[in-house]
C-alpha cells in the first residue's frame, strides 16, 4: 500500500518537477538522462554499483574502488552520481577503470530502463541516499544493498521519524547499514533500521589515498580558504586583506564551493591586489600574484598539501560544515568555524587532538592564522597530531570492505 502511495506522489509532482527543472541549470543539464536513461549493456554483470550523490561522496567512492581494486581481486565498477559535474569529474578520476553515469530519478521506468538485465554484486549507497524506488527494485533482483559512511543531520532524522512507519519498510530492503559513528547507528534505529544490522564502522572520511611523498610535502608561503560558501565571502573579506597586510609574501589561495562566486571574488579583491585564476596560474611557473582564485575542480586537495595553514568553509555561516579533515592528511593546520553539524565528530576529535582550531568569527579567525603562521613549533605540532587522526583511522577501510564482501557472499550462499 505504502508504495502505491509513494508512487501515487511521485507521477503526480513529475510534471511541477519537469518544469522546475528548466529554471535550474544544475538539474536541467542532466534531465534527459536521469529521465529516460541508457540501458547498461545487456551483458553486464557481476559488478559492484556504488552510489556517491555529489563531490564528497564521489571522493569516498573513488577511495573505495581504489582501495578495492588494490586487492588485486580484479572487481568492476559501475559509479552513479545526483550531479552533472560530480559526474563529469569522476568520469575524468576513474578513466576507464569504472563506468560513471547520473542515477535515474527514483521512478519505476527510469530505474528498470536503466538496470536492463544488469547483474550486480552488491548496490553499496554512500552515506545519506535513501531512494525507495531504487532499494525497492533492486532488492526485487535479490541484490544486496549496503550503506556505507552512513550518517543521518540532525534535521533530516527528525523528518525521517516522522515517517518511521514508512522508512521501517523502506529499510528493511538494506541489508546493512555500516553507520560512521554510534551517534549515526542509534539514529538508522530511531527510524525503523533493524539493529542488529547496523554496524559503527567509523568514518572513511578520514581515510584518503595519498600519493607517495606528498603527505610529508614542504609547505611554501601559501594560506589556503577552501570550500568558501556565499554567506561566508564577507566575513573572510577583511581577513584576507589584513593576512596580506601581515603576511605580504605569503600567497593566497581561495577556492569557493560554488563556482558562481569566482567572478564576484576575482572583482572584490582585484581592486587592491593582482588577482589571477588558477586555471591560469599553473600554466605560468613564473607568476607571482597576491591571490589566487580557484576556478578549477579536483585541485584543492594539491593546494592543501603546500599549504602552511589552511581554512576550511561552509562552517562561519550555517551550512553544516565541509571535509576539514582534507588539509590534515598533508600535515596542515586547519581552522574552521562553529557550523559543522555534518562533521561535528570528526570537528571535535581535531580541535581535542589539537590539530585544528576552531573560530566563532572573523576576528578569530585571523588571530589564529596569525599564531600559527608565526610560530613554527606549533605549526609543526598541529601537523604531526593531523596525520596521527588520519593514521589511526585507516583501519575503518579495511573494516567496511570487509563488510561488503562478507555480506556479499552470504547472499551468493542464499541465492
Amino acid at each position: 500500500m505504502w508504495k502505491i502511495i509513494y508512487n501515487l506522489l511521485i507521477h503526480l509532482l513529475l510534471p511541477f518537477f519537469i518544469l522546475f527543472s528548466f529554471t535550474r541549470p544544475k538539474i536541467r543539464k542532466s534531465l534527459r538522462e536521469r529521465l529516460f536513461p541508457d540501458k547498461l549493456r545487456a551483458g553486464i554483470s557481476g559488478i559492484y554499483w556504488i552510489h556517491a550523490a555529489s563531490v564528497g561522496e564521489g571522493v569516498i567512492a573513488e577511495n573505495l574502488v581504489n582501495y578495492m581494486s588494490g586487492e588485486g581481486d580484479g572487481e568492476k565498477f559501475l559509479i552513479t552520481t545526483n550531479t552533472y559535474y560530480t559526474r563529469d569529474l569522476l568520469r575524468v578520476r576513474f578513466g576507464d577503470r569504472a563506468h560513471v553515469c547520473s542515477l535515474p530519478f527514483d521512478i519505476p521506468f527510469s530505474i528498470s530502463r536503466f538496470m536492463g538485465k544488469a547483474v550486480f554484486k552488491a548496490l553499496i549507497i554512500i552515506e545519506t541516499e535513501i531512494w525507495p524506488n531504487l532499494i525497492w527494485s533492486v532488492r526485487k533482483r535479490g541484490t544486496p544493498i549496503i550503506i556505507v559512511n552512513g550518517r543521518i543531520s540532525d534535521r533530516t532524522v527528525k523528518q525521517y521519524k516522522r515517517f518511521s512507519f514508512f522508512m521501517r519498510r523502506v529499510l528493511s530492503g538494506v541489508d546493512l547499514v555500516l553507520a560512521q559513528s554510534e551517534e549515526h547507528k542509534g539514529r538508522y534505529v530511531s527510524i525503523g533500521m533493524e539493529p542488529e544490522r547496523v554496524i559503527d564502522a567509523g568514518n572513511m572520511k578520514y581515510y584518503r589515498e595519498i600519493k607517495e611523498g606528498t603527505a610529508g610535502m614542504a609547505k611554501a608561503a601559501v594560506i589556503t580558504f577552501g570550500s568558501v560558501k556565499e554567506k561566508e565571502v564577507d566575513i573572510i573579506a577583511p581577513v584576507i586583506r589584513r593576512l596580506k597586510e601581515t603576511f605580504p609574501d605569503y600567497l593566497i589561495f581561495i577556492a569557493p564551493r560554488e563556482l558562481h562566486l569566482i567572478a564576484s571574488l576575482e572583482e572584490q579583491f582585484a581592486e587592491s591586489f593582482d588577482v589571477m585564476r588558477f586555471s591560469v596560474y599553473k600554466g605560468l611557473p613564473d607568476a607571482n600574484p597576491a591571490i589566487v582564485i580557484v576556478d578549477t575542480v579536483g585541485d584543492l586537495l594539491g593546494i592543501y598539501a603546500k599549504s602552511a595553514v589552511a581554512f576550511v568553509g561552509g562552517s562561519l555561516a550555517p551550512y553544516g560544515g565541509q571535509n576539514m579533515l582534507e588539509p590534515l592528511f598533508f600535515g596542515t593546520p586547519v581552522i574552521f568555524g562553529p557550523h559543522v553539524e555534518n562533521f561535528a565528530e570528526i570537528a571535535a576529535r581535531i580541535v581535542e587532538c589539537k590539530a585544528g582550531i576552531m573560530v566563532a568569527k572573523g576576528e578569530e579567525l585571523f588571530d589564529a592564522m596569525r599564531e600559527i603562521l608565526s610560530n613554527e613549533a606549533l605549526r609543526r605540532s598541529m601537523g604531526e597530531e593531523g596525520r596521527n587522526i588520519v593514521v589511526k583511522q585507516r583501519q575503518v577501510m579495511d573494516k567496511v570492505v570487509g563488510a561488503i564482501k562478507e555480506t556479499v557472499w552470504k547472499n551468493s550462499r542464499n541465492s
